[in-house]
């Protein structure tokens, strides 16, 4: 037994040295400064009175609670349920599901050369995905407007459907036989005789309309008899509105003049899915590489929100698991390595197991499944669960090497070492809860969790790994106890310049805090994506070269023409892009315009195929009626241009052979007749009485656009890269200056951020104002409470400052790291000031307490360090700021705190020894104590 151990072997002997100090008989206890120890003390002697019983009902429980969790915790992985739904902008949200839906669109991009690349493409993924109805539906990569085609006269007013009517009374005569009006004798004769009237005061007739009558006639003729004849029709032309429903049939969407293609689609979600419709994607996948071989000059991806969020839940996952493998090996060989033996640190890590088992019972009770936040936990429980149970093993190997037995160094440690873990724990655990009084369900939900399981870890260390020691270190192999990392040694170096190391720190805090000045926060959820994912990578180049995004705002209503009204309003605005609907494919009055379009297309019932050929008059006839329209012209007003033209007509002919006049004015008359009935035909193919219904189109479309009640839907799609939180704001406050009820994505992306944000800012001051609460029932003094706060804020204002200066920005990721730091970091500082107030004289860690501190940081910064290696950008970020975190939180408290409590006990009566409440020194320690004091001497001597 070394010479330190049989020195504390006997409390009760009196120090070597006499001058003044206390003797051990009336030195204070130190640890019953805390309210925690009587009950730790009587806790910890039941369970080692029955051990056998304290390990199997704990086992039991945790098996219970890991088959509880098994059968009954869930996972909600929709961004939903990461929302408060009580909010405002949450509300909105869930009465839109209610009606639609919160299912989006994935989005199959195809790229070619061209349209007749494409589309065959199109059709062929739309047709397979059409035959797995299991996995997919609402399949859309055209819009079919065949039967909207038909019924076209209804997107016309009543006044122009009339004016139809009178363009038929002229007509009519013409299809049923008299095609002798189409003579360009009477075409022109007619018309001048209608200026004629005009121009004699006839009330009936229009002068404007006369003259236009006569004007385009004169120009259509012109243009046959010109330099370059070509036709142009003296018709009046048909509405607008017709002219481009005439044209309607089937639209594929297509950008970039047909060299990108798209097909929209909905994916099956299985309800045990972690990762929202992972099997329907997988398919997907397998079904656009097999189109890919089949057409290799057409490249094919996969977009959507369903699917951007999939590949992430997908890469969170995957980088959680390699990480929680790695960081459970890794604290088990830092453990192990702190320790010096394996025994001890395999025991508190199958008391950590054993917590787990707990902690995940707990989690189902208390919130019934996890989340895309809350499933970090586990990470927290391997890095911080087995903080408490290293520093518990770690102060009773030192009370073991003392001399004391294993129970009495169990009983010792839960005495002076129970208050600091217990404190340390809990100011993590109440940093947690206070991200649960959050209104942002996803980060309160991750508090509850993560702060409950803390705490049954660290009961766990606390009572459950005393009885598990207690069976294993009083059997056989119980007798050799390890050697722990000499810690100590190094800090003690340090601790010869402590003014030197204060200021150091100071101005290391105050030189890297200053970059926190250049510290921002990045709203762009893309750039939380791995880098180089495919649905991320063609969500960015749609936005740069088509600006198109799978975002969108949402507007609905009752009402038809309110959607409508609200769509022009939204076009006008500069942030908006464009919309789309189907509400304008329905129309109104339509129990007025019915029976006119019925007579409409009775009228064009029987129309022949072709036109007669049309007889011509003489050039004589033609001649004279044309002069007499020239002189009507020209005593019109506006009339000189008209009469021009005719003047040149008339000496084209003249100069024209007969035959030739005879062969171009009898084109003229048939080409007039061919357009004439041509446009007939068109009328009558969009004459149907029927008014247009939902039914006329695609249920896939419908169903977008639709919902259970009737509600109509408007999507607007923002102008810009609307992911960028500038264009987004501009882009919310535009819509809400029009729809105030609005929602979607990127509104929903908008609030939640700032939610988001807003829980962290109360997280954070909530966590500060609970963890003194803590601290001050544990110490009872502000200085005490102070010295254990300070280290942990020198430490987050160099975080903060070197992520300013790596341009690291915050995010809605790693922003979770702020009140995890404050209850972590501050565990530390606690271990040391419990030390710092069981000594006296100069300030010393002890070896016990330094290898456990020396072991915490480590295992956690391999619990939050593993998150390095995801590929998950916005996890590596939170990996990265709390390993930053955790570095300088654990510098700050185990050389600037100590540093400090060495400058200012630097003349504090020294006494070694007060009974089995004080902690050993090793011979170094002594002889460097009594070098101090002025009595190396003695204490040799004594030694």
């Amino acid at each position: 037994m070394s010479q330190q151990s049989s020195l504390s072997d006997h409390p009760g002997d009196q120090p070597p040295h006499g001058d003044g100090r206390e003797s051990s008989a009336s030195a204070p206890d130190p640890a019953q400064g805390s309210l925690l120890t009587t009950p730790l003390l009587a806790i910890t002697r039941l369970v080692l009175r029955f051990p056998i019983f304290t390990l199997a009902l704990a086992i039991g429980l945790s098996v219970a609670g890991a088959i509880y969790a098994f059968m009954y915790l869930g996972y909600k992985t929709n961004r939903l349920d990461l929302l408060n739904p009580k909010s405002d902008h949450n509300r909105l949200w869930i009465e839109y599901v209610k009606e639609f839906g919160d299912e989006d669109d994935a989005v199959i991009v195809v790229e070619g050369a061209g349209r007749d690349q494409v589309v065959p493409v199109l059709e062929e993924l739309s047709t397979a995905l059409g035959r797995e109805k299991r996995l997919f539906h609402a399949v859309l990569h055209e819009v079919d407007l065949s039967k909207i085609r038909a019924k076209g006269l209804h997107y016309l007013s009543a006044e122009q459907l009339q004016g139809i009517n009178q363009y038929l009374d002229e007509a009519v005569p013409i299809i049923n036989g008299d095609w002798s009006r189409l003579q360009v004798g009477k075409l022109v004769g007619g018309s001048a005789q209608m200026l004629q009237a005009a121009i004699s005061g006839a009330h009936a007739v229009d002068p404007n309309f006369a003259f236009e009558h006569l004007d385009r006639a004169v120009n259509s003729l012109a243009a046959q008899f010109g330099a370059q004849p070509h036709y142009l029709s003296p018709l009046p032309s048909m509405p607008d509105e017709l002219s481009i429903l005439s044209e309607l049939g089937t639209e594929f969407f297509l950008a970039k003049e047909g060299r990108i293609g798209f097909v929209l689609l909905r994916i099956a979600v299985a309800k045990d899915e972690l990762a929202r419709g992972s099997e329907a994607v997988r398919s997907l996948r397998e079904l656009i590489g097999n189109a890919e071989l089949r057409h290799p000059g057409v490249k094919i991806g996969l977009t959507g929100l369903p699917i951007m969020e999939n590949d992430e839940m997908e890469s969170s996952q995957s980088s959680m698991l390699r990480g929680s493998i790695l960081s459970l090996f890794g604290v088990v060989i830092v453990v192990i390595a702190g320790f010096g033996g394996v025994r001890h640190a395999l025991l508190a890590n199958l008391v950590l197991l054993i917590g787990t088992g707990w902690a995940f019972g707990y989690a189902t009770f208390a919130v019934g499944h996890l989340n895309i936040l809350s499933i970090t936990f586990t990470a927290t429980l391997i890095g911080v669960g087995i903080d408490y149970g290293t520093y518990y093993v770690s102060r009773y190997l030192q009370y073991r090497r003392e001399g004391k037995n294993c129970e009495e160094s169990l009983l010792t440690t839960s005495r002076i070492a129970g208050p600091a873990i217990l404190t340390g724990a809990m100011t993590t655990v109440v940093a947690f809860f206070a991200t649960g009084t959050t209104s942002f369900t996803g980060i309160a939900e991750l508090g509850i969790i993560a702060g409950g399981g803390i705490l049954l870890c660290a009961i766990a260390q606390l009572f459950v790994l005393p009885a598990l020691v207690r069976v294993v270190d009083e059997s056989r192999i119980g007798d050799r106890l390890p050697k722990p990392v000499p810690v100590h040694a190094g800090i003690r170096v340090l601790m010869k310049a402590p003014r030197l190391i204060m200021m150091l720190a100071v101005i290391t805090t105050v030189t890297a805090g200053w970059g926190a000045n250049r510290l921002w926060y990045d709203y762009n959820l893309l750039n939380m994506q791995p880098e180089g994912q495919e649905s991320v990578e063609l969500e960015k180049k749609l936005l740069s070269e088509c600006d198109q995004s799978a975002w969108y705002a949402l507007s609905y209503s009752d009402s038809r023409e309110e959607l409508l009204k609200r769509k022009a309003k939204f076009l006008t605005l500069p942030s908006v892009d464009r919309t789309q609907e189907i509400a304008s494919m329905l129309t109104s009055d339509d129990e007025v315009k019915q029976p006119i379009i019925a007579t409409i297309a009775r009228r064009l019932a029987s129309l022949p195929e072709r036109p007669p050929l049309i007889a011509v008059d003489t050039l004589d006839d033609l001649g004279a009626i044309f002069a007499q329209a020239q002189e009507l012209a020209q005593h019109s007003k506006d009339g000189a241009n008209t009469a021009r033209h005719l003047e040149l007509l008339r000496d084209a002919m003249r100069r024209l052979p007969a035959s030739d006049c005879y062969a171009k004015l009898s084109q003229f008359q048939q080409q007039m007749a061919g357009d004439l009935l041509s446009r007939l035909h068109i009328l009558r193919s969009v004459a149907n009485p029927e008014p247009p219904q939902l039914s006329d189109l695609s249920a896939s479309l419908v169903s977008r656009f639709v919902g259970q009640n009737g509600k109509f839907l408007l999507k607007i799609y923002g102008r810009g890269d609307i992911w960028n939180m500038d264009v987004l704001t501009k882009f919310v406050h535009d819509i809400r200056s029009v729809d105030p009820q609005a929602t979607g994505n990127p509104l929903q992306t908008y609030e939640c951020s700032l939610e988001m944000i807003r829980s962290y800012k109360w997280a954070t001051f909530l966590s500060v104002i609970v963890i003194f609460g803590v601290l001050y029932i544990d110490f009872r003094n502000f200085k005490h409470c102070a010295m254990a706060a300070i280290p942990q804020f020198m430490g987050i204002a160099v975080t903060f400052g070197l992520l300013g200066y790596m341009n690291t920005p915050l995010n809605a990721a790693n922003l979770i790291a702020i009140p995890i730091i404050l209850g972590i970091g501050v565990d530390y500082s606690v271990y040391i000031v419990h030390e710092f107030l069981e000594q006296k004289g100069r300030y010393r860690m002890s070896p016990g307490t330094a290898v456990a501190v020396m072991v915490d940081s480590l295992t956690t910064l391999i619990g939050y360090g593993s998150l390095l290696i995801a590929s998950h950008r916005g996890l590596h970020s939170l990996g990265q700021v709390l390993t930053i975190a955790v570095t300088f939180c654990t510098l700050m408290s185990v050389i600037a705190l100590p540093a400090f409590l060495t400058w200012i006990t630097r003349k504090r009566p020294l006494v070694p020894w007060v009974g089995d409440a004080v902690i050993s020194y090793d011979h170094n320690d002594l002889i460097e104590m009594e070098a101090d004091s002025g009595n190396l001497t003695d204490t040799r001597r004594a030694a």
